[in-house]
């Protein structure tokens, strides 16, 4: 069960930064992007709190553990976005140097193990905040609201084909 919710949540990090920062980018500003993360970390809390039935000592402990990972993420989304597009610039040169592909290759290596690390300390927490059944619940809202959202994201940015990606 443990493995299965960091999986649901280190994705749900992953996918939610990527689409705060693809939107955010769109968006041309850096404060879009940090009002639309902070909006949708809002409703998020909002309708884990209905959908997990947390009770107000449940809620206190939860919300600054998450609210501080997101927070702790955002930072490693940004490094990781800025290593990959390093990394990618370089690849794009005619001879790129071997010891600068290690260093930015490290660099975004490290920013998805920090990433994991969070998501393994939330997890712990979350084992001895919630119940059995809550955490079965979070799994899935985690997954489902993720789903969403990335769908209203694509809707509001009038997309529908998948995001481009480069070599």
């Amino acid at each position: 069960m443990k493995r299965t919710m960091t999986a649901v949540c280190l994705l749900f990090f992953l996918a939610f930064g990527a689409a705060s920062l693809a939107w955010g980018s769109q968006q041309g500003e850096p404060q879009n992007r940090q009002r639309l993360r902070e909006r949708i970390s809002d409703l998020y809390l909002l309708r884990l709190t209905r959908a997990l039935e947390l009770t107000e000592e449940q809620t206190a402990r939860i919300y600054p553990l998450l609210t501080r990972a997101e927070k702790d993420k955002a930072e490693l989304q940004r490094r990781m976005s800025a290593g990959l597009q390093a990394l990618r610039a370089h690849l794009a040169q005619d001879r790129p140097k071997e010891e600068t592909l290690i260093l930015l290759t490290n660099g975004v290596r490290e920013a998805r193990e920090d990433i994991r690390r969070i998501e393994a300390e939330v997890d712990a927490a979350l084992d001895g905040v919630l119940t059995p059944l809550q955490r079965a619940r979070y799994v899935v809202f985690t997954v489902e609201f993720l789903r969403g959202t990335w769908e209203n994201l694509e809707r509001a940015r009038g997309l529908r084909a998948p995001l481009k990606r480069t070599p």
